[in-house]
């Protein structure tokens, strides 16, 4: 018989994580796929650094060009802005991609992984997190994350995907996953008037769809079929209209053409509010190995409305704790009494001995990092 998973559940050897790892799996039933982040530090959080550091997500689209123009040869077999995000982060530069995994094991691994002896920040000293997400929605930060702004009207559009999961699970050539990726690449001036834009769609949106109608969906379909009589009862057509044509609309259109030539002059903006799980292309072994996945964390504008429509500035701490919310809309809950996003704790004392576990079952610093030098170094410590 399956028990109860909680929230928060201790982990103080392997056998007892696969334990835990498989009971979720039976309560699951095979309906939704279950991703993992580890984490070898008790970060606050589970934001990717761009978003933690606020100078890195202000100059964005400068780390990512300076980046690319100083080495171009790494780029020559990538496909689109994405192939070129996903090595970026691979390289470790800040993006918005959040590194996640399919396989269990590789995430007790970062959670346990010993930072650089040579530093005084030893991850030992600190506990463990393992945080597993899902690729449907939970319904509880999806509405928190549309009534920060007012746009409580909108979850009508967003709720029906509820048992299809294409609008979280995404291949790295989708249409929607380049403009996202495109809108990372934009300065910073037209990056904020695409977010403004979108917003006041959003705005208009939550103000015609008032009785659970899904009003966009049939709109948004004519739009698409370029069907001469579109079911537009709010006027929110021009709405739409307005966001198409706005300049900086056009400029990421121009972005993504650089990647997709015949990309129709058509996004949906709802795509953009929610967070997705993507996989990537396997670029080397090292993806290949970890089982490697990213989440395409979404963007959110540093400016919100009020309840009487008007603008304010979002702080850095407040931009932070809604991206927080948009990505919570993928953690896996407990089945507990007061379901609650799912954690794994390793405690600090316990790593050392859950390494030497993980590597009597082939889980090594090499095998999660195969180059040369982690491979050199696993030799010598056998001698």
């Amino acid at each position: 018989m399956v028990g109860k998973v909680n929230s928060t559940e201790q982990i103080t050897c392997l056998s007892g994580y696969i334990d835990k790892v498989n009971e979720i799996r039976k309560l699951l039933k095979g309906n939704e796929n279950i991703y993992f982040r580890g984490q070898n530090k008790d970060f606050p959080n589970t934001l990717p650094s761009l978003i933690r550091n606020e100078n890195y997500l202000k100059n964005e689209d400068k780390l990512i060009n300076d980046f690319i123009t100083k080495y171009p040869e790494l780029f020559g077999d990538c496909q689109n802005n994405f192939d070129r995000l996903a090595l970026m982060q691979h390289h470790q530069l800040p993006t918005r991609l959040l590194d996640l995994t399919s396989n269990p094991l590789v995430a007790l691994y970062f959670a346990v992984e010993r930072s650089d002896e040579n530093t005084d920040k030893d991850s030992d000293k600190k506990d463990g997190k393992i945080f597993p997400f899902t690729n449907f929605p939970d319904q509880v930060p999806l509405h928190q994350s549309l009534t920060d702004d007012h746009f409580e009207n909108i979850f009508s559009e967003i709720t029906p995907i509820r048992g299809n999961n294409r609008q979280f699970l995404k291949s790295p050539f989708s249409d929607e996953i380049e403009i996202e990726s495109s809108l990372a690449r934009l300065n910073g001036d037209d990056r904020n008037n695409v977010l403004h834009q979108l917003s006041q769609f959003y705005k208009d949106l939550s103000k015609v769809d008032t009785n659970d109608s899904a009003y966009w969906v049939n709109l948004y379909a004519d739009i698409v079929n370029n069907l001469e009589k579109k079911r537009d009862k709010g006027e929110l057509l021009n709405s739409y209209k307005t966001f198409n044509k706005f300049s900086s609309t056009k400029r990421l259109y121009h972005e993504i053409k650089k990647d997709i030539g015949d990309f129709e002059d058509q996004i949906n903006p709802l795509e953009l509010f929610v967070p997705k799980i993507v996989t990537p292309r396997i670029i080397d072994q090292r993806i290949k190995n970890q089982r490697g996945l990213f989440m395409f964390v979404p963007f959110v504008y540093n400016f919100g409305f009020k309840e009487n429509g008007a603008q304010v500035a979002l702080n850095s701490d407040e931009v932070q704790n809604r991206t927080q919310t948009r990505i919570n809309i993928l953690r896996l809950l407990s089945n507990s009494g007061d379901p609650q996003p799912m954690t794994f704790v390793i405690p600090h004392c316990k790593k050392a001995s859950i390494r030497s576990d993980l590597e009597s079952v082939g889980i090594t610093k090499s095998f999660i990092y195969p180059d040369p030098s982690h491979i050199a170094y696993e030799i010598s410590k056998t001698y």
